[in-house]
C-alpha cells in the first residue's frame, strides 16, 4: 500500500512538470521595459523585455523599429536604440519566439519630449537694477518652473494644459502635483547640501510624458557697502572698501545683504546690528542706511561694523567690517 502510494506521488510531480513545461505563455507574462521611460529627443533608449513564465535565455529575439527589424538573435533581451527629434513617434516592436513553440509580440509606442527647468530664489534679496541670478542662501526658497516640450499630432501643448507629477529628494510631492501645475516651491533644510527635484508633465490621455530634473545648491549671503551720494543717489557701479576716504561734510553708507531672506529688509525678522569702533549704535532708518559726520576739526579712521541676522533661521548671519579714514 504504501509503495503504490509513492508510485502514485512521483507520477503526480512527473505530470505536474510535464504540464509546467508545456503550460501557455501569456503576452501579459513577458514585460517590455525601456529605460529612460519617457526619453528624450534623440536620446540613446535600452529596451529590454523579461519573464518568469519561460527561459528567455533561449527564445529567439527579434527587434523591429517602424516595422523594419533592426537586431535579432538567441537571448538576446536588450536592445539599445536612439530616438529621434520632439514629437517623432517610434514604434518598437519586440518579437519573441519561445522554446514552447510559442510566438509573442511586444509592442510600444514612444515618442520624444523635453522638459527644461528654471529655478530663482522665490524670496531672496537683491538690490535694485541687479543684472544677475537671484541666489537661495541655507534654508532659502527655491521656485522651480518647469517648462516642457510636448508635440503631437495636433502640434505644440501648451504648458497650462498638462499635468505635472513633482518630487523632491525622491519623495512624492502630492499637493504641489496636479493640472496645469507647472512651477514648485520649498524651502531647503539646513540639513541638506543640496536638493534633488524632478517632474513629469503629461497629456490628458496620459500617453504623451516628459521628465526633467535638476540638482539645487544654495549660495552664501553676502555684505556689501555702497556711497549714498545726495545728488546722484545710491552708486552701485562702486563697491567701498576698506580705505575708504569720508567727505568732510559727511557720508552716508548703505549696505546690500545679497541673498538674504525675506526680500522685504524691513521685516522683523532681519535685524541689523551697527558698531562703530566697537560702540554698538542706534539702528538707523531704514536699516540698511548709515550716516556718518565726522569733526572737521580731527582726522583719524574708524572702523564701521554690521551684523545682519534672519531670527526664523540657524544659518542666515552674516558680519562685515568696513575701516574708513576721514
Amino acid at each position: 500500500m504504501i509503495k503504490r502510494f509513492k508510485i502514485s506521488a512521483i507520477i503526480f510531480t512527473l505530470m505536474f512538470f510535464a504540464f509546467s513545461a508545456h503550460a501557455e505563455v501569456h503576452n501579459s507574462d513577458i514585460i517590455l521595459n525601456t529605460s529612460p521611460r519617457f526619453p528624450n529627443p534623440n536620446q540613446n533608449v535600452k529596451a529590454s523585455v523579461s519573464t518568469y513564465a519561460t527561459d528567455l535565455n533561449k527564445a529567439n529575439i527579434s527587434w523591429s523599429i517602424n516595422g523594419k527589424e533592426s537586431a535579432v538573435g538567441v537571448g538576446k533581451k536588450d536592445f539599445t536604440f536612439t530616438m529621434g527629434n520632439v514629437g517623432e513617434s517610434l514604434s518598437l516592436e519586440a518579437k519573441i519566439e519561445t522554446v514552447e513553440g510559442q510566438s509573442i509580440n511586444k509592442n510600444i509606442l514612444l515618442t520624444p519630449a523635453e522638459v527644461d527647468m528654471l529655478w530663482e530664489g522665490y524670496d531672496s534679496y537683491t538690490p535694485p537694477f541687479y543684472r544677475g541670478k537671484t541666489l537661495v542662501p541655507e534654508e532659502g526658497t527655491f521656485k522651480v518652473v518647469a517648462m516642457p516640450n510636448l508635440t503631437t499630432t495636433y502640434g505644440h501643448m501648451n504648458p497650462e494644459n498638462l499635468s505635472y507629477i513633482w518630487k523632491q529628494d525622491d519623495n512624492g510631492q502630492p499637493q504641489a502635483s496636479g493640472w496645469g501645475k507647472n512651477y514648485y516651491t520649498f524651502k531647503n533644510s539646513y540639513l541638506d547640501k543640496n536638493n534633488k527635484i524632478e517632474v513629469t508633465a503629461s497629456d490628458i490621455t496620459g500617453a504623451t510624458n516628459a521628465t526633467g530634473n535638476l540638482t539645487l545648491y544654495t549660495a552664501n549671503p553676502e555684505i556689501l557697502f555702497y556711497e549714498n551720494n545726495p545728488n546722484l543717489g545710491i552708486n552701485y557701479s562702486s563697491v567701498i572698501n576698506n580705505g575708504f576716504n569720508i567727505n568732510k561734510k559727511g557720508e552716508t553708507f548703505v549696505v546690500e545683504p545679497y541673498f538674504f531672506e525675506p526680500r522685504d529688509l524691513s521685516s522683523p525678522n532681519l535685524q541689523f546690528d551697527w558698531s562703530i569702533n566697537d560702540t554698538q549704535t542706534a539702528t538707523p532708518t531704514p536699516k540698511n542706511f548709515l550716516s556718518i559726520k565726522p569733526d572737521p576739526n580731527q582726522s583719524g579712521s574708524a572702523k564701521i561694523n554690521i551684523s545682519i541676522n534672519n531670527a526664523k533661521t540657524l544659518f542666515q548671519s552674516l558680519t562685515k567690517e568696513l575701516n574708513v579714514n576721514f
